[in-house]
């Protein structure tokens, strides 16, 4: 019993042992093999921008002997050339973002000219333009006021006079004017003004 007992203790130090092994070669980072470089880096800053913004590209790691480096995305304006600076060697550029470009992810491509086959990759995602305010035009004579809140108890933030054409950024239920509940949100001066005295040219979408 002895005797089976300690090869029992052997077999599960063993295997013990091999498991640690095997952890330890799953945990280890994977590096380049000797005598090959790592691949070119490359970021757009900001990662997330406007149509019509200006984006800078940036390249880490690209071969010293580039006669030229570019970067390319159907999102650009025109292909950029990226001049290079320091040593070793970081490329940088400019480039335009399309007033047209597809809102959600466009790929950037790098590459370089006399420098061997290699390309670095990243990804610039254009946001969605945001949608234009409804107008809308005060209709009482008097004009209207202002409010801090969607309640005509609120501070008077600023007035509109009558027949001004005014931007109606959303509405929602407030204080009853006339019957009303609704009033509408409005950015300049910043505040609420009820439907009661302004009629909208449109649609105007609930605020969320």
């Amino acid at each position: 019993m002895m005797v089976r007992n300690a090869v029992s203790g052997c077999a599960a130090v063993a295997l013990a042992s091999v498991a640690m092994t095997g952890l330890a070669q799953a945990a280890a980072p994977t590096v380049p093999a000797p005598g090959v470089a790592a691949a070119p880096r490359v970021t757009v800053t900001p990662a997330m921008a406007k149509q019509k913004a200006t984006v800078t590209i940036k390249v880490v790691g690209a071969p010293k002997t580039c006669r030229s480096v570019q970067a390319r995305s159907d999102a650009f304006v025109k292909a950029v050339a990226l001049a290079k600076r320091g040593n070793p060697p970081v490329y940088a550029g400019q480039a335009g973002v399309k007033a047209n470009a597809a809102p959600g992810a466009h790929q950037v491509v790098v590459g370089g000219v006399g420098c061997g086959k290699w390309t670095a990759k990243a990804k610039l995602t254009v946001l969605a333009p945001a949608p234009k305010p409804v107008t809308g035009k005060v209709i009482s004579k008097a004009g209207v006021h202002v409010r801090q809140q969607p309640t005509s108890n609120s501070r008077i933030t600023g007035a509109y006079r009558s027949g001004q054409t005014i931007d109606l950024i959303c509405r929602k239920a407030g204080q009853p004017v006339g019957g009303n509940r609704t009033w509408y949100k409005v950015k300049t001066p910043q505040g609420w003004v009820t439907a009661r005295y302004v009629k909208a040219n449109g649609a105007v979408p609930p605020c969320k």
